[in-house]
C-alpha cells in the first residue's frame, strides 16, 4: 500500500554535513643554503668564545648546528 505524501516527506534523509576546507598559501621555493668553510669557521669561533674547549670539537659542533638549521 503506498504511503501518504506527508509520511514520505517526514522520512527524508537528513542533509549531508558540509566540510570546510581551508586554503593555505603556497610556499615559495627557496634556494638551498650553501654551507661554506667561512660559515663553519665563524660559528666555531663563537662557540670557542662561549665555552672554550677543543678546536676540533668546536668545528664539529658548528657543522652539526649549521646543518640542522
Amino acid at each position: 500500500m503506498p504511503r501518504k505524501a506527508t509520511e514520505a516527506a517526514a522520512i527524508k534523509k537528513p542533509a549531508a554535513k558540509r566540510t570546510v576546507t581551508r586554503r593555505t598559501k603556497k610556499r615559495e621555493a627557496t634556494e638551498p643554503i650553501v654551507l661554506t668553510w667561512e660559515h663553519v669557521a665563524t660559528r666555531a669561533y663563537y662557540i670557542h668564545l662561549e665555552a672554550g674547549g677543543d678546536p676540533l670539537e668546536n668545528w664539529l659542533r658548528a657543522e652539526r648546528e649549521l646543518v640542522a638549521a
